[in-house]
């Protein structure tokens, strides 16, 4: 069995042993499934291994969709990493510390095993593109796209979502983020209402957002669906962000995912928000 079988397969027992159900009965009912993730980052690496590059001198020239060279602009911007040149970053607190919140079973296996499978088929994608660049082969490296955005955009989200949380954090923001709130939100509950009914609402797998806009100079709620970059998809510099896939929180929330989302309100580090805040207004000019 292959080791992302083997994986899967390891999810799923934990999940049967913590959940008291079988994991074909939870299929049955249609209840979450925690190994969906890991499923969807195994069908992706197929994805780009199917992908096949034309010689040189048989491709047709076009261009090159821009989401691409952005994908890694925005990656760059975030970790400082080259195209090609991404690693797990580690979290700055113990997978145990955001306890009772997140349970360390489900940072562990977040962090380390689909945190890392996206990197994983990052790389392979960027591999492909570059022997389609090299090839001039245009329409592969166009249809590399769909694998760039989900697996660099599962390494770009999930580095965000890491220093969005912190052990002792939570309560209400201060500074300039709690001012722009108030500001376009009429206030912290109010703001507070809005990102969690958003984010409660995502359809099937995804994330929900509070970005900032450059040209309004607003802060704005918004959702993604599966690993789309909020900035490629709405324009939005990420501030705040929290994964609603199921593996997130099954584990421990069941299919409860309102109480998963009213925990994350404990763990938030509205220093690190703040910090992105102030960056993103000072690169727009404001």
């Amino acid at each position: 069995m292959a080791e992302k079988d083997l994986y899967i397969a390891a999810l799923e027992k934990k999940l049967a042993e913590l959940s008291g159900i079988e994991v074909d009965q939870i299929k049955k009912n249609q209840l979450a499934n925690a190994s969906s993730e890991a499923r969807s980052i195994r069908e992706m690496a197929e994805y780009v291994e199917g992908i096949q590059v034309k010689q040189a001198g048989l491709v047709i020239t076009g261009q090159v969709n821009p989401q691409v060279a952005a994908m890694f602009a925005h990656i760059k911007a975030e970790l400082g990493e080259e195209r090609g040149a991404h690693t797990l970053p580690p979290l700055k607190y113990d997978y145990d510390a955001l306890e009772p919140h997140i349970c360390a079973t489900i940072m562990q296996i977040h962090h380390t095993k689909h945190h890392q499978g996206y990197i994983n088929n990052l790389k392979a994608a960027v591999e492909k593109l570059a022997e389609a660049e090299k090839a001039n082969d245009i329409a592969a490296m166009n249809a590399l796209l769909p694998a760039i955005k989900f697996n660099g955009g599962g390494h770009l989200n999930h580095t965000i979502f890491w220093t969005n949380m912190a052990p002792g954090a939570g309560g209400e923001p201060t500074g300039a983020i709690a001012e722009a709130i108030n500001k376009d939100f009429g206030s912290f509950q109010s703001f507070k209402e809005k990102f969690s009914g958003a984010s409660v609402a995502v359809k099937g797998s995804g994330w929900g957002w509070l970005g900032y806009c450059p040209k309004d100079d607003k802060v704005a709620v918004a959702t993604c669906q599966n690993q789309d970059p909020l900035q490629i998809t709405h324009g939005l510099v990420p501030l705040l962000g929290l994964d609603v896939w199921e593996h997130a929180y099954y584990l421990q929330y069941k299919n409860l995912r309102a109480d998963y989302v009213k925990a994350f309100f404990n763990v938030i580090n509205w220093a690190n928000v703040n910090e992105r805040y102030e960056a993103a207004r000072k690169a727009a000019g404001h």
